[in-house]
């Protein structure tokens, strides 16, 4: 039996053996840094201004505040755009908890949320799949990287130039980010369409019944709001306790910390739209469906959940704090997917909670500007 599995799979053993070597080697000798794009955790680190961090303590936040107050005394509009802030956080924060409310009544009495409309039979994902999607992504993700160094290289030596835009972390950052996002996406692709003769529709991303799966999506986010907040303040009240200060996410210490605007922009599309998309499609149209098949909804969506925290949060100060509010919105994605049959709703809510905490960032960013924190 294990004969036949190498035998059948000889093609990805050896690819997987590629990718061990193409970690190991450049450790074992010694290189500064490997030929490839963002695959290993120092290539995707921006400098960040450990001061400009989003985390504050308690004396520090104290602090801020009463700075702020200060600026905001001697500009009406700075302090009507600061009430109107506040004012927004508490509605969608009361709307949230009045969505909860909604959906408990409807469950005490027994009633369906939500409406399954797209088709509620996806291609039958095997948990090999997920194995041989990541081997076949990281693959081409070395091979593209290692043939970008290689032609960049021979260009510069033809042409007597040193091209500077690689050299910037952030901007390597978000050029390979875009690189594996779209591997992943053909690669799946490609296996929907040569392995189960299906697309992408047959995943539930098709625009059937589009507007009700999009306020599915609203309502799934709004319903999020309180838990999240809440999850939140414990979670900081802890930390400050324990006296730990983690450092943000690489996207978040990209947006803190660079200052060229084209990048920045070209970050926040893909951190709201783009990335949600792809990992949507992967997460819960691949994973979830093949972990759902082989042992149930629960554990699907559990297992599906630990794992997208776990791979936002893989650094171990930051896994502290986001491990649990990102499970917690893994959970609800996949519970959205396996409710409605479409990855709609669950794109919707992921987009939102990208749009809300992009906002909040640069919101902080300007803040943190007017008070010269």
């Amino acid at each position: 039996m294990t004969k036949d599995f190498i035998k059948r799979n000889r093609v990805y053993i050896a690819l997987l053996c590629f990718i061990i070597l193409a970690n190991v080697l450049p450790r074992i000798i010694e290189k500064s840094e490997p030929i490839y794009g963002t695959l290993t955790e120092e290539t995707v680190k921006p400098k960040v201004d450990e001061r400009g961090g989003t985390f504050v303590d308690f004396r520090e936040a104290a602090e801020r505040s009463k700075k702020l107050e200060g600026v905001l005394k001697g500009s009406r509009p700075l302090y009507f755009f600061y009430v109107f802030l506040n004012l927004a956080i508490v509605f969608l924060f009361l709307l949230g908890l009045a969505v909860d409310g909604y959906f408990l009544f409807k469950k005490s009495r027994r009633e369906k949320i939500f409406e399954k409309h797209a088709p509620s039979n996806p291609p039958p994902w095997e948990i090999g799949d997920i194995c041989k999607i990541a081997i076949l992504t990281l693959t081409a993700g070395y091979i593209f990287f290692a043939a970008f160094s290689f032609f960049t290289g021979v260009l510069e030596s033809l042409l007597e130039v040193k091209f500077q835009f690689y050299d910037n972390e952030n901007f390597r950052m978000v050029f390979d980010t875009i690189i594996l996002d779209a591997i992943v996406f053909l690669v799946i692709l490609g296996f929907l369409r040569r392995g189960y003769k299906k697309s992408l529709p047959d995943l539930g991303f098709s625009g059937k019944n589009l507007r009700k799966n999009i306020l599915y999506g609203v309502a799934g986010y709004l319903a999020l709001i309180p838990v999240i907040v809440a999850i939140g303040i414990v979670v900081y009240v802890i930390l400050n306790f324990l006296k730990i200060t983690p450092p943000p996410q690489p996207i978040v210490g990209l947006f803190l910390a660079e200052s060229n605007t084209g990048l920045i922009y070209v970050s926040s599309i893909i951190a709201v739209f783009f990335g949600p998309v792809i990992e949507e499609i992967f997460f819960r149209g691949v994973m979830y469906n093949a972990v759902k098949r082989k042992i149930g909804v629960f554990w699907g969506i559990t297992i599906t959940s630990v794992l997208f925290s776990f791979l936002h949060t893989h650094a171990v100060t930051y896994f502290l704090v986001g491990f649990l509010p990102i499970a917690i919105l893994g959970a609800a994605l996949a519970y959205l997917y396996e409710k409605t049959g479409s990855l709609i709703p669950s794109i919707t809510l992921h987009v939102l909670n990208n749009v809300g905490s992009v906002i909040m960032v640069f919101t902080f960013k300007y803040f943190n500007s007017l008070t010269g924190s």
